[in-house]
C-alpha cells in the first residue's frame, strides 16, 4: 500500500507543470472560485511554483490573464493561455477546457515515459558497442599479452588514433540518431479540442475555427512560436475540418466528433514513434558497421595480434 502511495505521488510530480497548475485551477473552479481570482489564489498559495507566483503577480500589475499565462512560460503554457482566453472569449465552461487540456499535457508526460522505453534498447547499444573495443583490449591483458605495450610504439599509436577517431565518430553518429528522436516532443490534437472548446460555448463551427485560428496567432504574438499549434490543421484538408464536415454529413454534434479526431491524432502520434524506434534500431547498424566494428579490430584485435607475433619472435617494424 505505501508503495502504491508513493507511485501515485511520483507520477503526479513527474506532471508538466502547466498540467498540475490547470488542475489545480479547475479544482478552484469547480469550488466556487470566480475565474478572475483562481490565477491569484494559485500564485499566492504557500509553496507555490515561480511560474504561478509570476503569474499572480503580473495580473495584479494589470496584465490579463491570457497574457500572463503565456509570457515566457513556453509551449505548455502558451497552449494553457489559449484555452483559458478561448473559452473566456467563447463563454465556454472554463473547468471543462481547463480538464481537457491538462488531460493532454498529461499525454505529452506519457509520451516521453514510452519514448524512454522505446529508446532504452538502442541506448544500450550505444553503450555496449562503445566499451567493446576497450573489452577486448582488457582481455589481451588478462591473457598475459601486452597490448599496451604495442599501442605505446609508432605504429601502435597510429592503430589507436585511427581506432579512437572511428570510434569517437560512431559513438557520436549513433547518439545523434536517437537524439533525433528524443526530440521529437509534441501535444498532436490540440487545434480539435480548441475548437471544441469555442464550440462549447455555442458559437457555430465555422465561427469557432475562425476564433481558434485568431488565437493561434495570438499567441503566436504573445511569445515563441509554439509547434504544437499549426493553423494548417484547421485548413480543409485537416483533422478539425474533416471533423466538422464529418458531423454535419451524419446529422450529429461536432463536439465528440473533435474530442475524437484529437484522440486518434494522438494514437498516430504514438504509432509514429514507435515506428521511428523500430526504424532506430535498424538505423545504428550503419554507424556500429562502418565505424565501430572497424575501431573493435584497430583497438582490441590488431594490437593483441601484434603482441602474440612479438612474442614468437623481435618484429623489426615495431
Amino acid at each position: 500500500m505505501k508503495r502504491s502511495r508513493d507511485s501515485s505521488k511520483k507520477d503526479f510530480v513527474e506532471l508538466p507543470e502547466a498540467a498540475v497548475a490547470a488542475m489545480r485551477a479547475c479544482a478552484l473552479l469547480d469550488g466556487g472560485i470566480p475565474a478572475t481570482r483562481v490565477w491569484l489564489v494559485l500564485g499566492k498559495e504557500a509553496g507555490a511554483p515561480k511560474r504561478l507566483a509570476s503569474v499572480s503577480a503580473q495580473i495584479e500589475a494589470g496584465m490579463s490573464e491570457e497574457s500572463a499565462l503565456a509570457l515566457g512560460g513556453g509551449s505548455q503554457w502558451q497552449v494553457l493561455a489559449a484555452a483559458w482566453g478561448l473559452a473566456q472569449q467563447s463563454g465556454a465552461p472554463v473547468s471543462n477546457a481547463l480538464r481537457r487540456i491538462a488531460d493532454g499535457l498529461r499525454d505529452l508526460e506519457r509520451l516521453r515515459q514510452r519514448r524512454q522505453v522505446l529508446l532504452a534498447g538502442p541506448r544500450a547499444t550505444i553503450r555496449l558497442v562503445a566499451v567493446l573495443p576497450l573489452v577486448a583490449l582488457l582481455c589481451g591483458v588478462v591473457l598475459g599479452f601486452d597490448p599496451i605495450g604495442v599501442l605505446l610504439t609508432p605504429i601502435g599509436a597510429a592503430i589507436a588514433l585511427a581506432g579512437g577517431g572511428l570510434l569517437l565518430i560512431g559513438v557520436r553518429w549513433a547518439a545523434n540518431l536517437a537524439s533525433q528522436l528524443t526530440a521529437a516532443e509534441w501535444v498532436a490534437g490540440l487545434e480539435c479540442e480548441l475548437c471544441w472548446i469555442a464550440l462549447s460555448g455555442g458559437a457555430a463551427p465555422q465561427i469557432a475555427i475562425r476564433r481558434v485560428a485568431d488565437q493561434i496567432d495570438q499567441t503566436a504574438i504573445a511569445g515563441p512560436e509554439v509547434p504544437w499549434l499549426t493553423l494548417a490543421a484547421l485548413c480543409e484538408a485537416g483533422p478539425t475540418q474533416q471533423a466538422v464536415r464529418l458531423a454535419a454529413t451524419h446529422g450529429t454534434p461536432a463536439g465528440p466528433m473533435l474530442l475524437a479526431a484529437a484522440s486518434a491524432e494522438r494514437a498516430g502520434v504514438l504509432n509514429e514513434l514507435e515506428q521511428a524506434a523500430e526504424r532506430l534500431a535498424v538505423r545504428l547498424l550503419i554507424p556500429i558497421a562502418l565505424c565501430v566494428l572497424p575501431s573493435f579490430i584497430a583497438l582490441g584485435v590488431l594490437p593483441v595480434l601484434l603482441a602474440v607475433l612479438g612474442s614468437l619472435g623481435p618484429l623489426e617494424f615495431l
